[in-house]
């Protein structure tokens, strides 16, 4: 099965082709008022020439030269000897500078005798509206080509039943929407991809994202599936693990961290946008091992003691630091990262094994609630249960100045990016709305013409209407429109009930 999956993989994309000169086309990261990255994998070590013009005047030329391999994009040692050994490709990167804020800039890669144009707009200065995305869980794979999910009945629970559209079509319908709204950025709080250690999921990853990428940066935040070896691979062994992360950490640029172990550097980082900062969390395994402050009972200690997120740790106090400069500098500030703390999905049991236990559990990040809370935090953006289902949880900020007020932290899971669309398996005590359930399903004629959870998105525009700045939350749903004989038709976009909007200081 995989094999044929490879086949028309390389058949449909050309990623492998031997007349296509990228194995991955060109794509913007981490962008910032005076400066944004455009990176791109070749075939050939070849010199390549980047050009990028504001309006019709050209502000830079780079001659792109590289002889290095990305090794860490090589066939995990499983796909090697199921596929044969691949090439991972040499990475090519140029960081433009000297840029105007807010502005749109175009641009054009030529190598090999063929070209890729691509455009984008730096990050604005404070004061300008911006629009963002965040969706999580798209965990791709060639196998998802042509693969239904389960897709549990509210009305019926036990009675079997698949999604209308595979999660392929569902993730590229997703996308395509994403695209046509035109956010300045997309966040993706982890589970990118289904095996962080298989380098066909990658490619899978940026077939998918190849359009909207070349434009719109994607901000990508470690999931547990990131940090994934294989089921053929070590699966969470330290050494298979790390050898996943490192092919995250070769596709995406983000800002610094000031850590001093370059390991760290990627992993989580904090990120001024206009008016917000949002700040990435790794939440991927907490210390102590198999205790109930660890959110991964798979991943042990050996490589990485700082990466914890519990009080005491590096990462700890790192957040700290950039939640307080946050609450001075921004409207308002968001947090993503993995592992939603208040669900009511599979992952909302207590950590360990065993009945109403998880060994991968989101209850442990609710360690870090004290400081959201205390620093203002306006959204926690997290996935990992597949849903999508929005928390609130109440308590007291404190301002720089030492006053105190009440504050509400709202927490959604957008775990609806094209893999698994599930329903609740636990109580949630802080759940405001979860689509499961408050957005019943209607069907006319044997046809599903409005409600139920689907693949969709939570798109946030942050503005300035009548002098006060506002966050306004919008969670997105694509419905497929199926004929009387279950054909897609076509997707339209349809909102949830559950719009928001929140108030500079609320």
């Amino acid at each position: 099965m995989k094999a044929r999956f490879l086949f028309l993989l390389l058949v449909s994309s050309g990623l492998s082709a031997a007349d296509e000169p990228l194995l991955v086309q060109p794509y913007v990261q981490n962008p910032t008022p005076n400066a944004m990255s455009v990176l791109w994998l070749s075939r050939s070590p070849a010199t390549a020439r980047l050009r990028c013009w504001q309006g019709d005047k050209l502000v830079a030329e780079r001659e792109v030269g590289g002889h290095v391999e990305a090794t860490s994009l090589r066939y995990s040692p499983w796909e090697t000897k199921e596929f044969g050994a691949n090439q991972p490709g040499y990475q090519r990167e140029v960081r433009l500078t000297g840029l105007a804020p807010g502005v749109d800039y175009r641009y054009e890669v030529e190598q090999d005798g063929q070209s890729w144009p691509g455009e984008f707009r730096t990050a604005p200065s404070e004061e300008r509206n911006i629009r963002f995305v965040a969706y999580s869980d798209s965990e791709t794979e060639p196998e998802s080509r042509g693969a239904k999910v389960h897709w549990e009945d509210p009305a019926h629970p036990r009675q079997p039943r698949n999604y209308l559209v595979d999660q392929d079509t569902g993730y590229r319908a997703n996308l395509a929407e994403i695209e046509k709204n035109r956010p300045d950025f997309v966040v993706i709080p982890g589970d990118l991809v289904e095996t962080g250690g298989e380098q066909r999921d990658w490619d899978e990853f940026w077939l998918c994202n190849r359009q909207l990428s070349r434009s719109i940066p994607i901000v990508g935040v470690l999931g547990n599936h990131e940090y994934y070896g294989g089921p053929n691979d070590g699966r969470y062994e330290e050494h298979s693990s790390e050898r996943a992360v490192a092919k995250f950490l070769t596709y995406f640029r983000a800002p610094g961290n000031g850590q001093p172990l370059k390991r760290e550097q990627g992993r989580y980082f904090a990120m001024d946008y206009g008016p917000i900062t949002l700040i990435a969390v790794d939440g991927c395994n907490g210390l102590a091992h198999q205790t109930d402050q660890d959110s991964n009972w798979h991943l042990g200690s050996d490589l990485r003691p700082k990466g914890d997120f519990n009080p005491g740790s590096q990462q700890y106090a790192w957040l700290e630091q950039q939640l307080r400069r946050a609450q001075k500098r921004s409207r308002f500030t968001f947090v993503a990262f993995h592992h939603c703390p208040y669900s009511s999905g599979l992952h909302a049991f207590a950590p360990g094994q065993g009945e109403g236990k998880d060994r991968q559990s989101g209850r442990p990040l609710q360690v870090l609630t004290p400081l959201f809370l205390r620093y203002g935090v306006d959204a926690l953006l997290n996935g990992h249960d597949e849903m999508m289902e929005r928390s609130e949880v109440t308590g007291t900020e404190v301002r720089p100045d030492g006053s105190t007020r009440p504050h509400t932290l709202q927490v959604y899971d957008v775990g609806i990016g094209g893999d698994g669309l599930r329903g609740p398996e636990i109580a949630n005590p802080k759940r405001k709305f979860l689509a499961h359930t408050d957005c019943p399903e209607v069907w006319k004629d044997g046809v599903l013409v409005e409600g139920g959870k689907h693949y969709g998105h939570l798109q946030v525009d942050v503005e300035k209407s009548d002098g006060k700045w506002q966050a306004r939350f919008t969670p997105i749903y694509l419905l497929p429109v199926m004929d009387a004989q279950g054909r897609l038709q076509r997707f339209e976009r349809r909102q949830y009930p559950d719009m928001m909007v929140l108030q500079e200081g609320d």
